[in-house]
């Protein structure tokens, strides 16, 4: 983005006598400046690090040399916020995408789905999906078509996430595995 400005320059005289009215003197010129402001993309998932959904492992059957088995099932956290900062080049509106760094294995599913969106502290136009994405490595979109803008930071305000993971057999997410934000 670019700003482009003329900027003057004069040297003032003052007529002591006459304290209402001063004299452009000499050094009068014109120049011609543009700055150029960069864009920006900065977003966060708060709160970090205790942004974690967890399934509990039975202790009925907590045995050396057993397998620990997990309990499985359905569990929800709804106490994800996305907050972004974004200053598009020339304007240009953006958008949040979303996806996985591994292949969910078989047996989990993961849900998100943004179920609230709340300006506090921040200037932004919410112009989220409302509908649940199921993740995978495949980017989908999150937050559709939005303006230079920033959301304020930390809980509850920007977008609040709810994400839901399918995992009725108790099993383990691969070691690194992430869920990826991205403003394109």
């Amino acid at each position: 983005m670019a700003l482009n400005l003329n900027i003057c320059l004069s040297q003032q005289t003052i007529d002591a006598n006459n304290i209402s009215s001063f004299l452009l003197g000499g050094g009068q010129r014109s120049n011609f400046a543009t700055l150029s402001l960069q864009p920006i993309a900065i977003i966060d998932a708060e709160p970090d690090p205790s942004n974690t959904i967890s399934f509990g492992i039975s202790t009925n059957n907590l045995e050396a040399g057993l397998p620990a088995t997990g309990v499985g099932g359905i569990s929800t956290n709804d106490n994800i916020w996305l907050n972004f900062t974004y200053r598009g080049l020339n304007f240009v509106n953006a958008k949040i995408y979303v996806h996985t760094n591994q292949i969910v294995p078989a047996g989990i599913v993961i849900k998100i789905q943004v179920i609230a969106a709340t300006n506090i502290g921040g200037s932004y136009n919410p112009n989220q999906n409302i509908n649940p994405i199921t993740l995978s490595t495949a980017e989908q979109l999150l937050i559709n078509d939005f303006a230079s803008g920033y959301t304020g930071n930390g809980l509850g305000t920007g977008y609040n996430l709810r994400i839901t993971v399918e995992n009725h057999s108790g099993l383990s997410l691969p070691n690194g595995f992430e869920i990826i934000y991205e403003i394109k």
